[in-house]
Order: structure tokens, then C-alpha cells, then sequence
């Protein structure tokens, strides 16, 4: 089982705050997703509003055969590229064919709309 920890990032104070954690399955091709109570508490406590994830229940473990959409936008669509972009994006990040898991551990699957990174270290 892979593990990527979902962190919020205060702008403010530049703070990450485990939220949750994405794991992947790769022998049974799953994803799943894990919220931690006492962590969002934390982060609450300095302004993260939980609603701003489409993942809400404590008490859930969510699983999927595909990555949940909200890990998905921050990661390119290689159906709409050609060789040639496809064979740079590969080569930037020292990959040998594309694998969204492995996109997200290397970008961090950062984007310019939310305060959100992708780590493997919980850093706690």
C-alpha cells in the first residue's frame, strides 16, 4: 500500500496540517481515502474549513477504482496530449510511463486554486 498524506497549508504562516491520506491498492487497483479527526481539528483551529473537501465523514473510508476527482484535477490529461508533450512531461519527471500516483508524489499535486499538497512524510 502507497501513502500520500493530504495537507492544507496556512497562506498566513506558511503551516502544512495533515488532513487525510490517500493510499493506493496497486496489486488490487484501488484508492482510497481517510480523513483524520484530530488533525482537521487542528487545522480548523487556524482556518480550514472542511467543506472545502468533497470527503466529510470521520468514520468513512472511501475507496474508489479510480482517483477521486479531487486528486485528478492536479494531475494533466495525457489523453489530450501529443507524443511529443507526453514524452517531455515523462522525461521532467524522470518517469517511465505515466502513472497518476507517481505524478502526485513528484508534483505534490500542487495547483494554483486551494491551499492543498500531496507528502509522503506525515511530518508530524
Amino acid at each position: 500500500m502507497e501513502n500520500l498524506y493530504l495537507k492544507w497549508q496556512d497562506y498566513k504562516t506558511n503551516n502544512k496540517y495533515v488532513i487525510g491520506a490517500l493510499c493506493r491498492d496497486k496489486e488490487n487497483n484501488k484508492y482510497y481515502f481517510k480523513l483524520n479527526e484530530d488533525y482537521v481539528k487542528k487545522a480548523e483551529e487556524c482556518g480550514f474549513v472542511l467543506a472545502t473537501l468533497p470527503f466529510s465523514d470521520f468514520n468513512k473510508i472511501y475507496e474508489s477504482d479510480t482517483l477521486f476527482p479531487f486528486f485528478k484535477i492536479r494531475i494533466p490529461k495525457i489523453e489530450k496530449m501529443d507524443e511529443d508533450d507526453i514524452k517531455d512531461l515523462l522525461e521532467e519527471f524522470d518517469m517511465k510511463e505515466f502513472d497518476e500516483f507517481e505524478f502526485l508524489r513528484k508534483t505534490k499535486g500542487h495547483v494554483m486554486i486551494d491551499n492543498f499538497i500531496l507528502e509522503e512524510d506525515r511530518g508530524i
